[in-house]
């Protein structure tokens, strides 16, 4: 069948499984994150395994979209204001059947409605929900939207083994409709920027980069490396990050009388850089799913200290890779650093850099989100 499309493809065989496909990922916005950055990524690595691929967001486009433009990913976005928007819904489906698109793929529940909606407005093949983490940033009425369009929606993806264990026993997404694909990243980025644990020995350098909210139980960090610092003066906390919690950061290093070994360096654009400086990467949050750091700190050669949340455990392995701690006790936090110091951290580094190469590049994800879409757009034909 012949048809004329904005983008890339034209005189697409719509029905050829082994062809091309058309797909639109749906998010708020692509502001910096971890989500906005796994986003980007499957798109760029979409376009160069030959599909069109686009990303919509309903508010702005967000401090990440040039990057996107830049890869030649077309981002759109709508500026919803607060509040539900017929309006948007209808143009998003309009801009969907503009675009051909066959696939909405929409990322976690807040705007899942919305990508549904339009999707089946504009006649789109198959509607794909991948869901980040569990509910902890979710309002109770975007669950109740998510519910209610679940039997519209063909496939829900999890990052982590334990997300999707949390949404099939709660019975929010049948487990039939349901799969795990893990996050993959930029492997060799990270890896020329590889770090050297141990190198700066006596001391040793603790690190964390992540968004400044209460997820990341920064408080619950300082908390830990204070009574670590208190019985090592060679340990030392290097924090990267930005967000609504920054004045609490600040004020819980002054209390806790941190401040000489505690630097806080604000936002990075520059990950691999940074995690070239540590020794330790530690994450300390009580919510997650797969976060990407925890993949680009093994990839950069670095051992991990992390709470036991989400799908850390099942991506770090414990006593190969990593250290863990129940999430919200800072004391075990603090062990688990202090087993960190007294180890050797230089193998450790090499077995988390081999581990990461081995499992989490964004050729993988794709690929597997590409089984996924071909095997959703084969039941519809």
């Amino acid at each position: 069948m012949q048809i004329k499309l904005s983008g890339y493809y034209h005189n697409v065989l719509t029905s050829n499984r082994a062809g091309p496909f058309r797909v639109v990922q749906l998010l708020e916005s692509l502001r910096v994150g971890g989500l906005e950055t796994m986003a980007i990524n499957l798109a760029i690595a979409h376009r160069k395994a030959g599909h069109f691929s686009s990303i919509y967001t309903i508010f702005s486009p967000g401090e990440l979209a040039a990057r996107a433009q830049e890869e030649g990913i077309p981002v759109v976005p709508f500026y919803k204001k607060r509040g539900f928007s017929l309006k948007a819904v209808l143009q998003i489906a309009q801009q969907l059947r503009q675009d051909g698109a066959q696939i909405v793929h929409t990322h976690n529940s807040a705007i899942h409605h919305y990508g549904v909606m339009a999707g089946c407005l504009a006649g789109v093949d198959a509607i794909v929900n991948t869901r980040h983490g569990l509910a902890f940033h979710s309002a109770r009425r975007q669950e109740v939207y998510y519910r209610a369009t679940m039997p519209l929606t063909d496939a829900v993806v999890f990052v982590c083994k334990d997300g999707q264990r949390h949404y099939t026993e709660k019975r929010i997404v049948p487990i039939r409709k349901g799969s795990v694909i893990l996050n993959g990243i930029p492997v060799q980025q990270f890896q020329a920027f590889r770090a050297s644990p141990g190198s700066a020995r006596p001391r040793v350098r603790f690190g964390t980069i992540g968004r400044l909210v209460k997820a990341k139980a920064h408080e619950d960090l300082l908390a830990a490396f204070a009574l670590l610092a208190a019985e090592n003066p060679d340990a030392e906390l290097h924090i990267w990050g930005d967000g609504e919690l920054r004045p609490a950061l600040l004020e819980a290093i002054g209390r806790h009388a941190l401040q000489d070994r505690v630097q806080y360096h604000g936002m990075t654009h520059h990950p691999a850089a940074a995690l070239q400086s540590i020794d330790v990467f530690v994450l300390s949050s009580i919510s997650e799913g797969l976060p990407l750091v925890i993949l680009e700190a093994m990839a950069a050669g670095l051992p991990i200290v992390s709470t036991r949340i989400g799908g850390v455990p099942e991506v770090a392995p414990e006593n190969a890779v990593a250290w863990y701690s129940p999430p919200g006790d800072p004391r075990a936090l603090a062990q688990a650093m202090r087993s960190a110091m007294e180890s050797d951290l230089a193998a450790r580094g090499v077995a988390a850099a081999r581990w990461a190469e081995e499992r989490f590049s964004i050729e993988a994800m794709q690929q597997q989100y590409e089984r996924l879409f071909r095997r959703l757009l084969g039941a519809r034909n």
